[in-house]
């Protein structure tokens, strides 16, 4: 075969094996959750984008939050966030956090031994290598006996339970959860369905309790939930 009909003959399988075989794409699910003050009611969304590609993850999350009183807005908060994961490991995070008008960046990238954290307002931080933000996105997340602050930056060691499984009731819907505590210098709860999705949690802020109640979820057909371990 002479050799410019040998690079044809290439060519032509190299383009039909790029047909054949398509390239991997990553299996994507969305959890949209409203956020439910005890006041104020409902008061804003917090959105969870999760893509998965093998053993990697990577999380965006949206928050966008305003109470009003007669119609008044009276405090907002906006937030991007990002997540890195690999083998179930954070290994980046990057933040930015409007508080009513005060900015907060935080970054975090991983190194062979911990977790390295800047924020604008605490400063450089240095986490153990298991520190998970306190973004409940997949039941893996709750364990760890350190969490670092979406917003701030901040480490603290948390002691996290599986109480079992319990009956509560969402946006009037009943439903068979378990329900995890995480307690730190707060106390917080998750509630996850038998899928392993997050279907909604609490978080106390200056004293008041909130609730994020998942009301819109989406997914690719290729998408597996991150079950907890029972």
């Amino acid at each position: 075969m002479r050799r410019s009909h040998l690079i044809s003959a290439l060519s032509v399988c190299a383009a039909f094996s790029a047909l054949a075989v398509p390239s991997a794409q990553a299996a994507t699910q969305v959890l949209t959750y409203n956020v439910e003050h005890p006041t104020y009611g409902n008061i804003g969304t917090y959105t969870n984008t999760v893509s998965k590609n093998g053993n990697t993850a990577n999380v965006r999350t949206d928050l966008h939050i305003t109470v009003k009183m007669i119609g008044i807005p009276m405090f907002h908060q906006d937030a991007t966030r990002e997540e890195q994961w690999q083998n179930q490991r954070l290994v980046g995070f990057r933040s930015q956090t409007d508080d009513n008008g005060t900015n907060i960046d935080v970054t975090g990238k991983a190194s062979a031994k911990n977790f390295v954290i800047n924020s604008s307002s605490n400063g450089n931080l240095t986490a153990p290598p298991q520190v998970h933000p306190s973004n409940p996105w997949a039941p893996f997340v709750l364990q760890t006996d350190t969490m670092m602050s979406t917003k701030t930056g901040k480490i603290s060691p948390v002691v996290v339970k599986d109480t079992g499984e319990v009956m509560m009731t969402f946006d009037g819907r009943q439903m068979r959860v378990h329900q995890w505590f995480v307690d730190d210098d707060k106390h917080q709860v998750v509630w996850i369905d038998d899928r392993g999705v997050v279907v909604a949690f609490q978080t106390e802020e200056q004293g008041s309790a909130i609730n994020f109640v998942l009301k819109n979820e989406t997914a690719t057909a290729d998408f597996v939930p991150a079950y907890a371990n029972r």
